[in-house]
């Protein structure tokens, strides 16, 4: 592993654009369709006036240029808030710059104006004690969602980029409905029982992870015995909407390696009584 950690301190602007093509190719990976990414109907009913490009996807070669930037060194952590979403095939420029251990950064539109995502990458401390001291029970995590990340995106060199996308979609297509049922029975309570349709959308993403552990061959046997688990997120509501953060460690042979937090926002289209 590299111990001397280098910054890339004036780095090129990266002017990144999404088109269909790759919103699909992201889906057919994740089994994630919000209509969102693909309906402008519901786009619409969510608050946004164009169809919107997957936080994960826009993310991916963000999580890249950082890598390349700033050498592993102990536990890492890139985090990022989406300010604002990512239309379909609108140029959208990513910018970095030095900060301590590491680099901070912004996605913005092509005029400077509009921040899409902000964040930072660098060294961080081993996040085992948000576990509060619990060693969470996991699902195991079949190599063969690892491979097939790979073989969509043979690009991606990082390993940590396609655990993160693994364990993310995971969640989506198996596990989001502990959070929307929890969303849905609050907003139950504060309407008076009133059912309601919703829309998820994603408002931040943290991945904190050892990079020892990513030093190891891909073909080490740890590869074959990572396991993810889900905390249960603290909801909080203001108006028609309710979000929170979602904890997912990840675990090999039951140590943690990786910590996934993402941050969800569940948007109802009933209306709240005063």
């Amino acid at each position: 592993m590299q111990t001397a950690q280098h910054v890339d301190a004036a780095p090129s602007p990266l002017t990144l654009s999404f088109d269909m093509a790759a919103v699909e190719q992201w889906a057919q990976f994740s089994s994630d369709r919000n209509p969102i990414h693909f309906d402008l109907a519901h786009a619409r009913a969510a608050g946004l006036d164009a169809l919107i490009v997957h936080g994960m996807l826009a993310m991916m070669p963000m999580k890249e240029t950082a890598a390349q930037a700033v050498a592993p060194d102990g536990w890492m952590k890139f985090r990022t808030l989406l300010r604002n979403p990512v239309a379909h095939d609108r140029d959208v420029v990513f910018t970095t710059k030095p900060a301590a251990g590491g680099i901070a950064f912004r996605l913005n539109d092509t005029a400077g104006k509009l921040e899409h995502f902000r964040g930072t990458y660098g060294r961080a401390g081993d996040p085992s004690g948000q576990l509060q001291g619990d060693t969470p029970r996991g699902k195991p995590l079949a190599r063969a969602h690892l491979d097939r990340f790979f073989a969509t995106y043979p690009h991606v060199r990082e390993r940590w980029i396609a655990l993160d996308a693994v364990v993310f979609s995971e969640f989506m297509r198996t596990r989001l409905h502990v959070l929307e049922r929890l969303a849905d029975a609050h907003m139950r309570r504060l309407s008076g029982g009133a059912p309601a349709s919703r829309v998820v959308v994603q408002s931040s993403h943290t991945v904190t992870f050892d990079a020892a552990f990513f030093d190891a061959p891909a073909d080490a046997d740890q590869w074959n015995n990572l396991a993810h688990a889900l905390l249960t997120p603290e909801l909080l509501a203001s108006g028609n909407q309710i979000g929170g953060v979602v904890a997912l460690p990840v675990l090999c042979a039951g140590r943690l390696v990786m910590l996934v937090e993402v941050g969800l926002v569940a948007r109802f289209d009933t209306d709240i009584p005063n």
